[in-house]
This record gives structure tokens, C-alpha cells and sequence, in this order.
């Protein structure tokens, strides 16, 4: 609430001082004592609140609100005899008596003497306002205070305590649902994100095992060919001796000739035969894996309610799934691995 700070205000109170000071100053001593406090107290309250108006209006709300807007019109109205000026007097002493009350801060000397002084003169008009802000006021305000919204609000503080307990313990027992409630959303994540990785992991073992399926289906292709190769000659040389052609010779070149293919040929049908087997045992390491990753998870949560302190539950499982496709190859014969012996059985029998 701004009242005594507003400029306006600030500025009629510095004219009333202006004209009281010259006022106090024409006075002689033959004037009257009483007009001379009069006069004296009002200048010393209206300093009080020209120097600190924010102070009067936290703490003057009460006066403020009853005889606020009469001060101002009687300190515009620029008259100055006892009767006015004894009704300025006793605005300014309800003031000063309400601002003791409501506010921390003590009264300067200078105001507490001139409160004391009071008593001490008889009163026209205004003796009833000066009664009523020694006695009847200093209720009124103590009840404005005990019965502010605020102080009321006070009066109530131990419900609002209870109510707050009370939301309290609600949202602690909300909070711990719901944390609760994540926990086993973190737990299902977590299954879900376990399950996600096998199931790569199986894809990736299906996919090699899709691409092994198909070399074996080219082996296997190429193993009836060299099959059907190496038998070939034979069934040519029993279809012409069943038909009786002429020219038919079996002398040892074209023997030896016949028994070198058919030597190369068994050749490379054993190594696709090796390499016909060998796909086929990287299929059955294959599909062990895929077999382990359908339930190494339960495994693993199974091994480790069993064995919470061994850290090498899954080794097994890692040593099987993680190792390398055994391919034997070093049962795979070289391709030119014994040329030479068929070379020297070809010059053999050319001799």
C-alpha cells in the first residue's frame, strides 16, 4: 500500500512543514504555549514521515484507512488556527500511537517526550480523537491484527499441518507405486533388451546359416557332376565294347590316358567330398547356437539364482557360441596335392 510515499502526498506534507516552521518561527513568547506543542508535534510527526513513508504506511494501515484522506485535506486547506491545527494534532498522535503498536522499530525520544508532554494541556474539539487513540484505537488495531487474514490463516496452522502430513504420506505412497511401478518396467526393459540381443544374435547364426545351406547346395551340385564325370569313361568304353565297333583298341597309352583322368577326377571328388562334409558339420555347430540362444536366458537367470557367486556361469555358453566355426580344414587335402605322383605314373606307363 503506498499512501505517505505517494509524490503528491510527500509533496503537501513539505508544504505544510514550509509554512508551519514560518509559522513556528513568527511565534514570541507571548504566544500560547499549547498552539506552540501543537504546532511543534505536528512538525515533528510530518518530518517523521516525510523521512520514512514507507515505515507509516506498513504499519499505519488502520489510520490510514480512517483519517488518512482528512490529514491531507486539512494540510491543503492551509489554515492555521488552534481549532485546525488541534485536529491535525490529534491525526498525527493516532499515527504515532498505531505505529508503536504494529511496528519494531522504537519511537525517537524526541516523539516519546512529546507524547508524555500530551496530558499536560486541555483540548477542545479534538479531546475526544486524543481519547480515543489513548484508549478505544489501541484496540481497534490490536483487533485489526488478531483478526488479519493472515493471523487467521495462523489461527489455523495446526490443520494445515495435519493436511500436509496427510498430502504427504499420499504423495510418499504415490511416489513408491510408482517407483514400484518403474522398477519392473526397468526389469521388463531390461528382458526385453536381453531377448532383443539374442534374438540378433540368433538372426546372425541364421543368416550364416542360410549362406551355408546354399555353398552346400553348390557343392553337393558340383560333387554329382564330378561323380557323373569320373563314371563317363567307363560307360563309354562299356557302350562301345557291348556295340562291338571296330577299332576298338585297349592298348596301354590309351589305358594309362583313362586310368590318369579317372585318378584326377577321384581327386577332386574327394576334396568336394571333404568340402561337401565339412559344410555339413559347420551347419550342425551352426544350428547348435541357435538352439543355445532360444533359452541361454533362462539359463543364465537359472545358473545365477543357483550360484550368485560364480562368475563363470555362462563360459560354457560363451566358449560354444562365441568360438569359431570349425571347418577341419586341414583334412581339406591341397587341390595339387599328388600331381605329382599322378604325373609320375602317367611317364610310367608311357615307358
Amino acid at each position: 500500500m503506498v499512501f505517505f510515499a505517494d509524490e503528491t502526498r510527500k509533496r503537501v506534507m513539505n508544504d505544510a512543514l514550509y509554512n508551519m516552521k514560518n509559522l513556528l518561527n513568527r511565534l514570541d513568547d507571548q504566544s500560547s504555549k499549547k498552539f506552540k506543542f501543537l504546532l511543534e508535534f505536528v512538525i515533528m510527526t510530518l518530518t517523521y514521515m516525510v523521512n520514512d513513508p514507507e515505515l507509516f504506511d506498513r504499519n499505519c494501515s488502520v489510520n490510514i484507512e480512517q483519517v488518512g484522506n482528512k490529514l491531507f485535506s486539512d494540510l491543503e486547506s492551509g489554515t492555521m488556527d488552534e481549532v485546525d491545527l488541534e485536529y491535525i494534532f490529534s491525526i498525527c498522535y493516532r499515527l504515532l500511537i498505531e505505529l508503536q503498536l504494529s511496528s519494531t522499530e522504537q519511537l525517537s525520544s524526541r516523539a516519546i517526550e512529546a507524547i508524555e508532554k500530551i496530558p499536560n494541556f486541555t483540548y477542545g474539539p479534538a479531546a475526544s480523537q486524543i481519547r480515543y487513540a489513548e484508549k478505544q484505537m489501541i484496540i481497534n488495531v490490536a483487533q485489526h491484527y488478531i483478526h488479519h487474514p493472515a493471523l487467521v490463516t495462523l489461527k489455523n496452522l495446526p490443520e494445515v499441518i495435519e493436511q500436509a502430513n496427510n498430502q504427504h504420506e499420499t504423495f510418499e505412497k504415490s511416489l513408491s507405486e510408482r517407483e514400484d511401478r518403474v522398477r519392473a518396467l526397468a526389469g521388463e526393459l531390461d528382458r526385453y533388451e536381453t531377448a532383443f540381443n539374442f534374438v540378433g544374435l540368433y538372426a546372425g547364426f541364421k543368416d550364416m546359416r542360410n549362406g551355408k545351406v546354399f555353398e552346400r547346395r553348390i557343392n553337393f551340385f558340383y560333387l554329382i557332376i564330378l561323380g557323373l564325370t569320373l563314371l563317363l569313361p567307363f560307360g563309354i568304353k562299356i557302350l562301345d565294347i557291348l556295340k562291338g565297333l571296330d577299332g576298338l583298341k585297349l592298348d596301354a597309352v590309351n589305358m594309362a590316358t583313362l586310368a590318369g583322368l579317372e585318378i584326377l577326377l577321384l581327386y577332386f571328388f574327394r576334396v568336394a567330398l571333404q568340402n561337401f562334409r565339412s559344410i555339413k558339420a559347420q551347419l550342425i555347430q551352426i544350428d547348435l547356437r541357435m538352439t543355445l540362444c532360444q533359452f541361454v536366458q533362462n539359463y543364465a537367470e537359472y545358473s545365477k539364482s543357483i550360484r550368485a557367486s560364480n562368475s563363470t556361469v555362462l563360459d560354457r555358453f560363451e566358449q560354444i557360441v562365441f568360438s569359431g566355426i570349425v571347418n577341419d580344414e586341414s583334412a581339406i587335402p591341397s587341390t595339387f596335392d599328388g600331381l605329382d605322383k599322378v604325373a609320375d605314373l602317367l611317364s610310367k606307363l608311357r615307358k
